[in-house]
């Protein structure tokens, strides 16, 4: 069994598992009616499909891959951004309040050359030996 294969069976699977706790949620809430009795209908759809015809499957996998592709991209930006205003902005205001300037990025008229000397000795022998 290849991975393309197990994919879609699992995609197949989980279909009907939720569409069976979709099921026993709404027989909880609503009792025993057209809602809950639509989704073990469901549930036993998907698992018979997957487990008689899994190819037949392969198209609403591949769609649903290609909307979880496009949420995904939106979610990874949205979370980012909101990482980035809530962490970095917050911290590099109150650095700048602070005066602090960590990439030393103040220019001197005076200096003939920004280079800085590297620490000499063997310890950068070492740690170049052994990154991590």
């Amino acid at each position: 069994m290849d991975k393309a294969q197990k994919d879609v069976i699992v995609f197949g699977y989980g279909l009907g598992l939720i569409a069976l706790f979709f099921g026993l949620g709404s027989v909880f809430r609503h009792g025993f009616s057209w809602a809950p009795v639509t989704f073990f209908i469901c549930a036993v759809i998907f698992t018979g499909v997957t487990l008689l015809r899994w190819k037949a499957l392969k198209p609403g996998y591949r769609g649903w891959m290609a909307v979880a592709k496009i949420i995904g991209s939106i979610m990874t930006t949205v979370i980012l951004g909101v990482v980035f205003f809530i962490v970095f902005v917050p911290v590099g205001l109150v650095l700048r309040l602070a005066g602090k300037d960590h990439l030393q990025r103040k220019k001197d008229a005076d200096a003939a050359t920004y280079w800085q000397r590297c620490p000499s000795g063997n310890i950068l022998k070492e740690r170049y030996l052994q990154q991590f």
